[in-house]
């Protein structure tokens, strides 16, 4: 049995598909990006609003809650010397719920220790210690300067289920631009005024 002339592509129609697919393909990447742009433009114009407002650790945590997704943060100082931490701020989560994290075993330790971010679900399941139940990650704050300490972030909204390729993009600018914001509000608390 023969085809039918309405079955048969012809090369031309099937180039001309394959032109479509990519072009298609090509927009939604530049969609992506500029979303990412966007996003990360959003960032950075909060921290530097968060220098002069003298609020960085808040602005960290807005930006957190907006683009990421999750009210529940912790700002931990580290002693890489001793491995030792100490709670610098948190919101959405009670400071009693940190105790054992200060320890510095768990996803907080291994950030320190391996000096790059850790996420939940990049982990096995069996080095999660039982208090890490709603950690989501533990983001190493590093700038050239120093270690400026961890962000950790606890939960997603109800309506997120994981992260995405976009958060993962925020918080790898978070890591340096978020680290230089809280090392420039650091030394500005130190300045002795005339």
């Amino acid at each position: 049995m023969q085809p039918t002339k309405s079955s048969v592509v012809h090369p031309s129609e099937a180039e001309e598909l394959r032109l479509r697919v990519h072009q298609r393909s090509l927009r939604e990447q530049l969609e992506r990006h500029h979303f990412l742009l966007d996003r990360l433009h959003t960032a950075g114009a909060r921290l530097i609003q968060s220098l002069e407002q003298r609020n960085v650790y808040e602005a960290i945590a807005e930006i957190i809650a907006n683009l990421v997704g999750s009210k529940e943060v912790a700002f931990f100082n580290c002693s890489p010397a001793d491995g030792t931490f100490s709670l610098a701020w948190s919101s959405g989560v009670e400071a009693s719920a940190l105790q054992p994290l200060l320890c510095g075993a768990g996803m907080l330790g291994r950030t320190v220790h391996r000096g790059m971010s850790q996420f939940r679900e990049r982990q096995p399941v069996a080095d999660l210690l039982p208090c890490e139940k709603n950690l989501t990650a533990c983001v190493i704050l590093k700038s050239s300067s120093g270690m400026a300490g961890v962000l950790a972030i606890f939960g997603l909204l109800p309506q997120k289920s994981s992260l995405e390729w976009a958060d993962y993009e925020v918080l790898r600018f978070l890591e340096t631009y978020a680290a230089v914001a809280i090392q420039f509000h650091s030394l500005r608390g130190k300045q002795v005024t005339p």
